[in-house]
């Protein structure tokens, strides 16, 4: 396996969630899973959850090289709650392994994304 590409993102929390209050279903139905959506609304404060997704999904876009319509991607967490990204659409290109680390502290939520070929 050789490296594909690394990405990575941060944003501001407070910003996503002002976004998230504007735009509301407009935002989310766009960039979320229902998956996604699940898991963050029944947390204590769903818009550092999303903002994180958000990061990832970022994060993975710069990695590929390209992007891919938001909805495409998923972030999830497995047993051990260790993310990792589902996406569709990206047969063609050869992608082994996609590695990927998701934090929310200080206001920030930052994501890294490492994709091996």
């Amino acid at each position: 396996m050789g490296l594909r590409g690394v990405g990575i993102d941060a944003l501001e929390v407070e910003r996503f969630a002002r976004s998230l209050k504007r735009w509301g279903v407009r935002l989310t139905s766009r960039v979320f899973t229902d998956g996604e959506l699940r898991y963050c609304m029944d947390k204590k404060n769903p818009a550092t959850h999303l903002a994180a997704r958000f990061a990832a999904k970022v994060s993975f876009f710069k990695a590929l090289g390209r992007s891919l319509p938001y909805k495409n991607v998923e972030v999830g967490r497995d047993k051990s709650g260790r993310p990792f990204i589902k996406a569709a659409g990206i047969d063609s290109d050869n992608i082994k392994r996609i590695d990927s680390s998701i934090t929310h502290d200080a206001g920030l939520a930052i994501a890294h994304t490492i994709i091996e070929d």
